[in-house]
């Protein structure tokens, strides 16, 4: 997410610099503050001006800056940018409720080795501890951390999709990925498209207007069954798209492992129980069983 380096030039301007006012803070080379202004100024987390020869630099209003500037003048006696850099601040994004090592390192896509490094300087300041079932916490007073870093990781999702366009909406989101709605059409390699259109792929016609739906992740390289109908609940959870994602998941072969995994970490609904039990368990969105054979039915689809 940030450097130390960047953390530390976060932390060190006040009011408007130059990139020599701000060297001379940090102790550091005029080439390397330079460096730091112009990665921080592309993620938006600094705005820069020219005063004829001289480029002057402040902190953006980005949201999280609000919250890293509380953080820093409420705990002025902890040095920060030393805590907050890499694996620490994947860490704290999921410490919004305790979570064991493999958790946070199952969520964060780290090591639990290095769960346990990034987390042990906070936890000898105090700012996190473990729990007697071995998960890691955020004392009280520092709950803020998980909210900045959380809102870091907006700030980015939002700097990525505005590379791309200037009217969308972020429906999810989580460290890495996010799911985004639109009117443009967005050609980007790791923007995949999903929703409503793609259930047209497995002959499940079901209108999106004209918006327009993506995951932006840099891991996942193909849209699975899976996925669509966890996107297509996050997107619409109403009786008709319950419905369609039902269709979606009689109608082709399914990882229900994998389903579950997902519907978890969107949190959605887990509709292998509806159809493992033809509809006896089943929430009040959800169709009645005779009403879902009619439907798939309608659809050719084998149940």
């Amino acid at each position: 997410m940030l450097t130390e380096g960047e953390v530390r030039a976060l932390t060190a301007l006040h009011g408007e610099q130059t990139v020599s006012d701000l060297a001379a803070n940090l102790d550091r080379s005029l080439s390397y503050t330079s460096e730091l202004v112009e990665r921080l100024e592309t993620t938006g987390l600094v705005e820069t001006r020219r005063q004829g020869k001289t480029k002057r630099i402040r902190l953006s209003d980005a949201k999280a800056l609000e919250l890293l500037t509380d953080l820093t003048q409420q705990y002025s006696y902890i040095d920060w940018p030393e805590l907050l850099s890499g694996a620490a601040l994947r860490a704290c994004y999921y410490l919004d409720t305790p979570r064991t090592a493999t958790e946070l390192a199952h969520r964060a896509d780290v090591h639990r080795s290095t769960v346990h490094r990034a987390l042990a300087p906070l936890q000898h300041r105090g700012i996190v501890y473990q729990t007697d079932d071995g998960a890691y916490t955020l004392n009280d007073g520092f709950e803020q951390l998980s909210v900045f870093a959380r809102e870091l990781a907006h700030h980015v999702h939002r700097q990525t999709v505005e590379e791309q366009t200037d009217t969308y909406t972020i429906l999810w989101e989580s460290l890495d990925e996010f799911l985004v709605q639109t009117p443009t059409e967005i050609a980007d390699e790791h923007f995949i498209p999903t929703g409503p259109d793609q259930l047209q792929r497995y002959g499940l016609p079901l209108l999106a207007r004209d918006r327009r739906h993506y995951l932006y992740s840099e891991t996942v390289s193909k849209l699975s069954p899976e996925l669509l109908c966890c996107h297509m609940l996050v997107l619409d959870s109403g009786p008709r798209t319950q419905s369609y994602c039902l269709l979606l998941l009689s109608h082709v072969d399914i990882d229900r492992d994998e389903l579950r995994a997902q519907a978890t970490k969107y949190g959605v609904d887990d509709l292998c129980t509806y159809l493992d039990t033809s509809g006896a368990q089943r929430t009040s969105r959800l169709p009645e069983w005779e009403d879902f054979l009619e439907l798939a039915e309608e659809y050719e689809v084998a149940l």
